[in-house]
């Protein structure tokens, strides 16, 4: 089972104006694109060149795809697109590019990581 710990660490909280000791999740390291090759390969028995340049391959596939308008369904880890905000016309002839106020990477996990989220087991630091 999935498990995060959480510590206490003490902010102003501007709202009511005072301190108090909020839980946040304990960060771990981020982990490079390199370890993240070598332990696949290692646990699929695929030689890491081979898996590496898989990954690269898949990775410009996102982009591209991604880049020009698609949402990419990542299997049981989620969904990756463009999502935008903009301004509204109130006629068609008025639509143009200018109303677009800010493109971004969005994704939505799939159910099972929801489910696995909910299901993670919260420890506190000491």
């Amino acid at each position: 089972m999935a498990q995060i710990k959480v510590k206490g660490k003490m902010q102003r909280i501007a709202v009511i104006n005072q301190n108090r000791v909020v839980a946040k999740a304990v960060r771990y390291s981020t982990v490079k694109q390199d370890e993240l090759t070598s332990y696949a390969a290692q646990s699929s028995h695929i030689p890491e060149s081979t898996l590496r340049a898989c990954t690269l391959a898949m990775r410009e596939a996102i982009s591209y795809f991604v880049l020009n308008g698609h949402h990419v369904d990542l299997g049981k880890f989620g969904i990756l697109g463009i999502r935008s905000s903009q301004k509204a016309a109130t006629d068609a002839e008025q639509v143009n590019a200018n109303l677009v106020k800010r493109v971004s990477i969005g994704f939505t996990p799939s159910k099972e990581i929801k489910d696995a989220i909910a299901a993670m087991r919260i420890e506190t630091e000491v």
